[in-house]
């Protein structure tokens, strides 16, 4: 099968430009090479002289030489990243977020990818368990360093239970990790922590065995269960309680201390959900060693509060033109971000009301703020708006929302809407900010 990829764009005077390539054509070669992903495009791109082929969209083909600095980009920007269609999660997850999904949300919503490459190119945790020899042999041949793995349990018959798979149709996860050590690919771990499954002692044999292939695996993430609402038809799972939260911290705590003794690197870190879910401290900002497993949702909090007191030298003690607004975030992120908007109220002029949002679209057990949907942030504010007196003036000249709950680089939530949307159902101007003490300070300087 040919793969071609179509080219999206092309910059204006780039050395694609100048040599006829254009938006709505595809590259089919590169130097005599097939191009499956971009990944392709820019290790056959990276050389003095390239030889591309290309097809126009009425069928035609030409080909076109560049002399190419290294240096200089060509210029093509494309619609996909993997031009032969991204890798389909064979896997049945005990606890697949997808299939708990709802019903009637947009159609790419539902699907599950689990393609090395966007491990690579986007940090997206992938199991490996759809990968064939030649494609560990790329991984290294090619550097792709490094990935996200998400591996659950390294005992192979609790990994298969979770990943809803038999030990035959499944490629051993330890054996794999280690073949990529040994050719000097790093990755990160995680684990989803399922209450009866994976946790206690399976738990403990997990961070030992992964610890162990440190420094080709550099940490490891454990994160608890995202159970929603919507799990008609599927396995009965518990969610993380405050007692396993606890006893979650304890093993992590006790392996980070090993670890350090041992390596001088703590490894291993638990989720901030686990503290707040305990009711524990949320560890200092050095016990985060740069925080490796931040886009997992560890740290973030540690981040978000030690950024905040850095920016409190800079916040003056009365507002150069008074501000008045409400800061939208989910149930967990307000535990975060509640001293930072205390703090603010305390400058002359500078009112923050801070909405907590319940989750509905997923369910309410459902607290991080990246899952909040567009319908449930106006569900919130207009009952907020009816409970409040007139004289509080909620919710202000704006509502400011964080990035994180819109999709990946599109403006829509998950559930489609649009902040234009928010604004017309709420009769309120709605200001998109930075998920960090940056976007709210922004909002009153």
């Amino acid at each position: 099968m040919t793969v071609s990829a179509v080219v999206a764009r092309v910059e204006p005077g780039s050395p694609a430009a100048l040599a006829g390539i254009a938006s709505g054509d595809s590259l089919i070669s590169i130097n005599g090479h097939p191009v499956r992903d971009i990944i392709d495009y820019q290790y056959y791109a990276a050389s003095s002289r390239v030889r591309l082929g290309v097809g126009r969209p009425d069928g035609s083909k030409f080909h076109v030489v560049i002399d190419n600095d290294y240096d200089t980009r060509l210029g093509i920007h494309f619609h996909e990243l993997a031009f032969d269609g991204e890798k389909h999660c064979a896997n049945k997850c005990v606890f697949c977020f997808v299939d708990q999904l709802p019903a009637g949300m947009r159609k790419s919503v539902y699907f599950k990818d689990d393609d090395y490459r966007l491990s690579f190119l986007q940090g997206n945790f992938v199991t490996l368990t759809n990968l064939a020899d030649s494609d560990i042999e790329r991984i290294i041949r090619l550097r792709l360093s490094p990935l996200y793995v998400s591996v659950h349990s390294t005992d192979e018959e609790t990994r298969c239970a979770l990943l809803g798979r038999t030990n035959a149709a499944t490629r051993p996860i330890m054996p794999t990790l280690k073949r990529l050590g040994e050719g000097r690919i790093k990755f990160h771990a995680q684990v989803v922590l399922v209450p009866g499954l994976n946790d206690g002692a399976a738990l403990e044999q997990t961070i030992h065995d992964l610890a162990g292939l440190w420094p080709s695996c550099a940490s490891l993430g454990i994160v608890p269960v995202g159970l929603t609402s919507h799990r008609e038809g599927l396995q009965k799972l518990e969610p993380v309680d405050s007692n396993l939260a606890g006893q979650v911290i304890r093993i992590v705590h006790a392996a980070q201390r090993r670890s350090f003794d041992e390596r001088g690197a703590r490894f291993v870190f638990a989720a901030d959900e686990f503290y707040y879910l305990a009711h524990q401290e949320i560890p200092g900002g050095d016990e985060y060693e740069g925080y490796p497993q931040l886009e997992n949702g560890i740290g973030l909090s540690r981040l978000f509060s030690d950024e905040f007191e850095e920016a409190l030298g800079s916040l003056p003690e009365q507002a150069t033109v008074p501000v008045d607004f409400t800061a939208v975030t989910g149930a967990l992120g307000a535990r975060a971000i509640a001293h930072a908007c205390a703090r603010l109220n305390r400058i002359g002029g500078v009112r923050v009301h801070l909405l907590p949002v319940a989750n509905r679209f997923f369910g309410e057990s459902v607290t991080v703020s990246g899952l909040v949907v567009g319908a449930d942030i106006v569900a919130a504010l207009n009952e907020a708006k009816s409970s409040q007196k007139a004289d509080t003036g909620f919710p202000g000249d704006f509502v400011a929302i964080p990035d994180v709950m819109l999709r990946r680089g599109q403006d829509c939530f998950l559930d489609d809407m649009t902040p234009d949307d928010i604004e017309q159902a709420t009769g309120t101007p709605v200001r998109i900010v930075c998920a960090s003490p940056r976007g709210l300070l922004g909002c009153i300087m």
